[in-house]
């Protein structure tokens, strides 16, 4: 276990997790709040269960995204585990998937789709699971998932252990999954979190000028800024992008690609404004983020909350903004709020800019590149300081690294090249 922790830079559980472990109840039900490491408790839950099983039963743990499903599986290898796994979702490669299952791995991560069509397909090496964990549950029914859950269902053995993990109360179980003895174990926090909820009111009902005339006054710290469609993601994006705003825009209407670079310029201060469909809302790995734009309202007061909830989160604070139009009411769920006016600056001036670029190389997993790679051949053979080096993310076929802007612009030539690691020839450049 201590040596499960170091390999993620933890030096200890805290009490939910600890807690959770603690009941041996291969049955179990977990409800706690978004951001309280909810996944490292079922991951280590799961582990607890296969080695006191001794046994060589499969484990699918399911999750309602693809970026949540890539989120579990990026804990699974960083831990270390002494078993095989893989992660299958929709718009990754369903031959390399095919492919991997042949390794026969113990652990599967997969959104319910994808997996569902791997068993009715039957993909060779793709075993009945007998151990299932369902994050974000509440999230996988609201996105109409039951069906798929029930098919997945016939395709398990004797069921020995099932978690069901969620950031809400669940209220009734499906028949396929009623039947089990669980344990629940509540964690949601009584404490309501430390929101300031400010209205931003848009004269002459130009709300796309309070939105930048807002960004203004926010300076470079992140904001998501939510819309109810994915057209108005790419619309205000633009808009902003005619103001010198830099964004990136996050929506499920998106290639995969795209989805993983506009993450990836958000985490990596690239840009500091997220433009971002309620895909956004759950089950994401970015930061805390401290400003939270409504500029189109969710319909229920469930999303808004979910919204809000990537802000103060674990004890911190945050700030939730309101953007309206002079003829356009507040929804009626606001009106509990304590509601502040959010004065906006009388003029533009300059938006700062990034602090790093997004750089693109065309080499990653599948060629045996690490981050301990790339570092040391961006200081050794390229003489990067690593003050200059932002964040790095692998994925199969290529890299996202992150390098400052001034570093960039003073010496862009140096990328001109073509360059050698492990063999393997590439270019790095500009991301799109």
């Amino acid at each position: 276990m201590k040596q499960y922790l170091s390999n993620l830079g933890i030096e200890e559980l805290n009490a939910m997790q600890q807690a959770y472990l603690a009941d041996s109840s291969p049955f179990s039900i977990l409800l706690s709040n978004t951001g309280s490491g909810k996944t490292l408790a079922f991951v280590l839950k799961t582990l607890q269960i296969l080695e006191q099983e001794k046994d060589q039963g499969t484990v699918l743990i399911l999750s309602p995204t693809r970026e949540l499903a890539k989120q579990i599986q990026q804990v699974i290898q960083n831990m270390r585990l002494p078993y095989s796994s893989l992660v299958c979702y929709g718009g990754h490669s369903f031959k390399n998937e095919q492919l991997q299952f042949t390794q026969q791995p113990r652990i599967i991560v997969a959104t319910p789709g994808r997996i569902l069509d791997h068993f009715q397909r039957g993909t060779p090496g793709l075993a009945a699971f007998s151990h299932l964990v369902i994050d974000e549950y509440d999230k996988t029914l609201a996105l109409g998932f039951l069906s798929e859950l029930s098919d997945i269902m016939k395709f398990s053995a004797a069921i020995r252990s099932v978690q069901l993990i969620s950031a809400t109360v669940i209220d009734r179980l499906p028949d396929f999954l009623e039947d089990h003895p669980y344990t629940t174990h509540r964690f949601l926090s009584e404490n309501l979190p430390e929101i300031t909820y400010y209205t931003v009111g848009a004269t002459e009902n130009d709300k796309l000028k309070a939105l930048a005339l807002l960004l203004v006054a926010l300076g470079s710290e992140p904001a998501l800024i939510f819309c109810t469609h994915r057209e108005a993601c790419e619309r205000i994006a633009q808009h902003l992008s005619e103001y010198g705003k830099v964004t990136a825009v996050f929506h499920g209407g998106l290639e995969q690609d795209d989805r993983q670079l506009a993450l990836f310029k958000f985490k990596s201060e690239a840009v500091d404004c997220l433009v971002c469909s309620d895909l956004a809302s759950r089950g994401l790995d970015i930061p805390e983020i401290k400003h939270i734009i409504h500029y189109q309202f969710p319909h229920t007061l469930e999303d808004f909350t979910h919204r809000n909830g990537r802000t103060a989160r674990m004890s911190a604070s945050g700030k939730v903004y309101l953007v309206h139009s002079e003829n356009e009411p507040l929804p009626e769920y606001t009106k509990v709020l304590p509601l502040q006016h959010f004065a906006l600056p009388p003029e533009f001036t300059d938006y700062p800019e990034p602090q790093y670029i997004t750089l693109f190389t065309n080499i990653g997993r599948k060629d045996k590149i690490r981050k301990t790679d790339l570092i040391g051949f961006l200081t050794k053979e390229l003489h990067i300081g690593f003050e200059n080096i932002g964040t790095i993310e692998i994925f199969d076929t290529f890299c996202y690294l992150a390098v400052k802007q001034d570093f960039f612009r003073k010496n862009a030539s140096i990328f001109n090249e073509s360059f050698k690691l492990k063999k393997n020839r590439f270019k790095i450049r500009p991301s799109r």
